[in-house]
Order: structure tokens, then C-alpha cells, then sequence
């Protein structure tokens, strides 16, 4: 069970990235990762060799080798990026400000 979740997440670290981590909200990285949870064993290792530019079936070392340079972004609430809160940052702070 602990391989299939490293590949649910490398498949789902390939799909944030394609869409870009900067544009992409929370909700919709949960999206992501619930549909590749549903995926059966079959489709979730063929999207993965499809992705990473493999032969399908593939074996499991080179899948191992291949998942291994994935990189999976960190969540933005566990990064520390994401409160839901607009950035204020560009506002002054309240010593800073005229008054």
C-alpha cells in the first residue's frame, strides 16, 4: 500500500506542476489528488509510464528510478503560503503609516 501512495503522489505532483503551483488553489490540488486515488492499480501505472515517457508495462526499477526524480511541490497550508487571507503584504505596517 505504501507504493501505490508514492505514486498516487509523484502522479499528482505531475499534474500540479503541469498546471502550475503558483495558479493552482488548494481546492483544487485536493480535486487532483481524489481522482488519482480513484484510479485502479492498472490506469494509475499506466498514466505514470504515459507521463514519465516509459513503455508500458513497466518495470517496477525503472518506474522506481523514474518516480524518484519527481519532485513533489509542498502543500501551500503546509508551506506556510496559504491562509485564504488576501496578501497585504505591499500595505504598510501600522507604525509605517501617516496619520
Amino acid at each position: 500500500m505504501a507504493y501505490r501512495r508514492t505514486k498516487e503522489r509523484k502522479l499528482a505532483a505531475l499534474m500540479v506542476n503541469d498546471l502550475g503551483i503558483a495558479d493552482t488553489e488548494e481546492t483544487e490540488i485536493t480535486g487532483i489528488e481524489g481522482g488519482v486515488r480513484d484510479l485502479p492499480d492498472e490506469e494509475l501505472d499506466r498514466t505514470l509510464a504515459e507521463r514519465l515517457d516509459l513503455p508500458y508495462p513497466v518495470d517496477e526499477e525503472v518506474l522506481d528510478r523514474a518516480l524518484a526524480r519527481v519532485e513533489e511541490p509542498g502543500r501551500l497550508s503546509e508551506r506556510g503560503g496559504f491562509t485564504g487571507a488576501p496578501d497585504m503584504s505591499h500595505e504598510p505596517r501600522p507604525e509605517e503609516r501617516e496619520g
